[in-house]
């Protein structure tokens, strides 16, 4: 691989060990990584700080420019990205990290060149943990910083850390973004990770943060390290560790203080306003299954289509016989079903079912609920019939309970299709 150094490559059963035992989660430090000509190029041609590229989640011009488009940047860049693309390489990463069948990325998500300038920080976080366009897993960061020196004292070191809600035994490494110093890491719920503010000195111009980054994917990941979809999630510093009861701040402290006040309310703004986005997302994806379960006739969740149903009213009752036709889009592996039988039906409930001719009896005591797991193949694409036959049914007009002339047998509370 012309991409790589061929040092790094011979070195890469001794890499695998490093990462499988790093502290506080697995990581690689490499430097050298790159081969040296095709890292002094994308040096010399990394692009230069625009505020069109340096938008943050806030939608206002930040400290920190990233270029996704790749390709576009320069040759050295197009270069980059032919080979990173590449199964030589793809099985690197995957032979010193333990983790098979990575995917690189196209879009760049979160990913390419940036640029951090004086001023800026990054709070720790963990990364967003699917791709937002293919559903993969996110599985690694790869990150080649591009910075011919850098001093501690400058900020900006990445810091790896164990935990940074509990800021009295947060356990932190600290890299030095050096030239050529390659960082890989796993991504998931404790690679807690970010950067103290950057704060150059006042005889060191022209000088930024750089760095060059891709994120890596699987289409699987073991269900024991697999969480619920979720954005980047931010925790940001907590007070100086100097500040103690009794301190007398100075005006350098002050402003530290303040600075870190302003950056969390703007912060607790930012999930403010996202909080109300969702909601309207959820509005609007809770109108359109309401339209869906009007066209179809009965709420199916999973990823499935629904070809039609009989005896479903769209407030969730049944008659004493329903049926139901659908087809799953992907491999289904059970359904479940989430049922509730009035008190006012005297005596238990009987509800033959039918699930693609699987036979079972579920017995339901009149006021309760009971949820049962109904185990199928369920084959892409192909159409399952669902029949349930209840022993009997409750008119409440007829009850004198209210004016509601249907004949009822059950409520389906909830129906998920499992894969």
């Amino acid at each position: 691989m012309s991409l790589l150094n061929p040092s790094v490559v011979a070195n890469a059963a001794a890499l695998l060990n490093e990462f499988t035992h790093a502290d506080p989660f697995r990581h690689l430090v490499i430097d050298g990584f790159f081969d040296e000509a095709l890292c002094q190029r994308l040096l010399k041609s990394f692009p230069g700080f625009e505020a069109r590229y340096a938008l943050n989640e806030r939608g206002e011009v930040g400290g920190k420019a990233v270029r996704v488009d790749v390709r576009e940047i320069s040759d050295a860049y197009r270069a980059l990205d032919n080979q990173i693309k590449t199964p030589e390489f793809l099985d690197f990463v995957s032979h010193v990290t333990g983790i098979p069948d990575l995917l690189y990325d196209p879009d760049y998500v979160g990913g390419g060149t940036h640029e951090n300038v004086q001023g800026q920080s990054l709070d720790a976080h963990v990364d967003f943990n699917f791709h937002p366009l293919t559903g993969w897993h996110r599985r690694l960061n790869l990150i080649v910083y591009l910075n011919p020196s850098w001093e501690p004292s400058w900020g900006g070191l990445l810091e790896l850390q164990s935990n940074p809600w509990d800021s009295e035994h947060n356990q932190i490494k600290s890299v030095l973004p050096l030239f050529n110093r390659c960082v890989i890491f796993e991504t998931n719920e404790i690679s807690w990770h970010g950067f103290r503010r950057i704060t150059l000195p006042a005889d060191v111009t022209d000088v930024s943060r750089r760095s060059f980054a891709i994120y890596l994917y699987t289409r699987e990941r073991p269900a024991a390290e697999t969480e619920a979809s979720h954005a980047t999630i931010y925790v940001p510093d907590t007070l100086p560790d100097e500040i103690r009861a009794g301190t007398i701040l100075s005006e350098a402290q002050y402003q530290e203080l303040r600075n870190r006040f302003v950056h969390l309310r703007t912060h607790l703004k930012f999930l403010y306003d996202r909080e109300k986005d969702f909601s309207r997302q959820q509005a609007l994806l809770e109108g359109a299954l309401n339209q869906a379960r009007s066209a179809t006739g009965f709420p199916l969740q999973g990823y499935v289509l629904v070809k039609g149903a009989q005896g479903f009213w769209a407030d969730g009752w049944c008659a004493s016989h329903f049926g139901l036709r659908f087809a799953p889009t992907r491999k289904a592996k059970a359904l479940t079903l989430d049922v509730w039988v009035p008190a006012a039906l005297k005596g238990v409930q009987r509800l033959h079912i039918d699930l693609g001719g699987r036979r079972s009896v579920l017995t339901v005591n009149p006021g309760t609920r009971q949820t049962i797991e109904l185990p199928f193949e369920g084959k892409v694409g192909e159409t399952v019939a669902f029949e349930i036959k209840a022993d009997s049914a409750w008119t409440p007009s007829k009850s004198g309970d209210s004016e509601d002339e249907r004949p009822l047998a059950f409520k389906l509370v909830e129906a998920t299709l499992q894969h």
